[in-house]
């Protein structure tokens, strides 16, 4: 059987600045995060800042320097090189098998949104919401089996069309609506209670992680580093670009839901587009709500697409390490790993399923994006991990960029940070979240995927074959 070869696995570079800023942007910003937002009232300002400067500016920093220095093959690269290649495994692997319940959890918005379309009642059913999933997670697949050049086309497209035009229509309608005078549901007033988590710790932590998971991944762009060109300057700006338009954009749009609807009438999934049908009925414009509610599932769709084949290029790439079987490590004529996203997309189909086992679509939700968050902590924790070792063991190596503040501190302050906010993102995954949950089961199950998500890189691990390398690693 031929195996592939990695210098010729993936397309000369031709990414440019403005189409990484978009793609990495799609790998967060997103309307489904705005009603979660909401839902805090003015408290959305402190968690937001707390998100920015204790998460997602240590990711970044850490990412652009990791990605500069080693730009091939992202996450699994780098924990690979700092703590040797079963890590390298588990913190990919990781990543990646977290995207099969975050993503699932984001299409079940898009198929909310596409409610919105057709029946708004269909937002409440299960079939309904399983068979968008499974039609738009297979259609995006068999876009991405064209190649990089599509990916970042539908990046772009999605994330224009169906996020930053919908989102600009919520913030500038919301506008219009406080200027007329309409009735207004947020909390203004300027005291500490209104502003910050002063009460009830336990809500506020969940709360708090809803945040924090509305900006992972902004790492994952990685993988498509050495596509970039001119990658040390262009990838920092893109990959800092990125964040600031997701810190505005998301904050104004979630105190724009939060301004139209009352805090106990928010759903939690069609948050968004329920605000958005509101401000469109108030100026006499609802006829165009199916329109704005099909651009919207058009931006989670893109944002779907987007995570379809970003963490599955980091697994092929510790595939070719050997291990994984070469029948996961073929790819196409374009250069894409089609049959792990054959594999992905099945596993993601069998995720799918939990809608029509959990008798509430809200709890569904809650619960898939909480195994994704648990699971994605543990490998941040190895990400800054490993960028903290890298500094020792690697610091002769020239880095581009270099997280700023001297040698060493500044990467310790910085990942850090990141580390200890993870960490507690971590511990908060376990808290159930709401109150129908009982703690004690809801903490066993989130441990116990965890643990046998934690199980299964050791078990490739330790069972791989000296020829499932791929020819040009041997």
């Amino acid at each position: 059987m031929t195996k592939p070869s990695i210098s010729n696995s993936m397309p000369v570079k031709h990414i440019g600045v403005v189409a990484m800023t978009l793609m990495t942007a799609a790998l967060f910003l997103t309307l489904r995060n705005m009603p979660m937002m909401a839902e805090t009232g003015m408290k959305m300002v402190f968690f937001n800042i707390i998100t920015v400067f204790a998460f997602l500016v240590p990711i970044a920093l850490v990412s652009a320097e990791l990605a500069t220095t080693w730009p091939k093959n992202g996450v699994y690269n780098w924990v690979e090189i700092a703590f040797g290649t079963r890590w390298g495994l588990t913190a990919v692997w990781l990543q990646w098998v977290q995207s099969l319940f975050g993503i699932t959890s984001i299409l079940s918005y898009v198929a909310a949104s596409l409610a919105y379309v057709i029946d708004p009642a269909f937002a409440n059913s299960r079939v309904f919401i399983v068979t968008v999933i499974l039609v738009v997670y297979w259609g995006a697949t068999l876009l991405n089996l064209r190649g990089m050049q599509a990916s970042s086309w539908i990046s772009s497209i999605c994330l224009a069309a169906g996020v930053l035009l919908p989102t600009a229509l919520l913030i500038g309608f919301a506008v219009f609506y406080v200027v007329q005078g309409e009735p207004l549901h947020l909390n203004l007033a300027m005291d500490a209670e209104n502003w910050l988590p002063m009460h009830d710790a336990k809500t506020s932590a969940v709360l708090f992680l809803s945040f924090i998971f509305g900006v992972v991944g902004i790492e994952v762009s990685a993988s498509h580093a050495r596509e970039v060109r001119n990658v040390q300057r262009n990838y920092p700006i893109a990959i800092f670009s990125a964040a600031v338009l997701g810190f505005v954009l998301t904050l104004l749009g979630g105190l724009a839901v939060a301004v139209v609807l009352p805090a106990d009438q928010i759903n939690m999934v069609s948050g968004s587009v329920q605000a958005l049908q509101v401000l469109l009925n108030s100026t006499q414009l609802g006829w165009l709500l199916p329109l704005v509610a099909l651009l919207v599932a058009l931006g989670a769709a893109g944002q779907v697409s987007t995570w379809v084949v970003g963490p599955v290029k980091g697994m092929w790439a510790a595939g070719c390490a050997g291990n994984l079987p070469p029948v996961l490590q073929k790819l196409n004529s374009k250069g894409v790993p089609r049959n792990m996203l054959l594999v992905q997309a099945i596993l993601m189909s069998t995720v799918a399923l939990v809608f029509l086992v959990v008798p509430s679509i809200d709890n569904a939700f809650l619960m898939l994006t909480s195994v994704a968050v648990i699971l994605y902590a543990v490998m941040y924790l190895m990400l800054f991990a490993a960028a903290i070792r890298l500094r020792y063991t690697h610091a002769e190596l020239a880095r581009p960029y270099r997280v700023p503040g001297g040698r060493k501190w500044g990467l310790w302050l910085v990942a850090g940070t990141g580390f200890l906010t993870t960490l507690a993102c971590l511990l908060i995954g376990f808290l159930p979240p709401t109150a129908d949950m009982a703690f004690t089961p809801y903490a066993l199950a989130m441990l116990a995927a965890l643990v046998m998500m934690l199980l299964v890189p050791q078990f490739l691990y330790n069972y791989r074959r000296p020829n499932w390398v791929a020819a040009d690693r041997r």
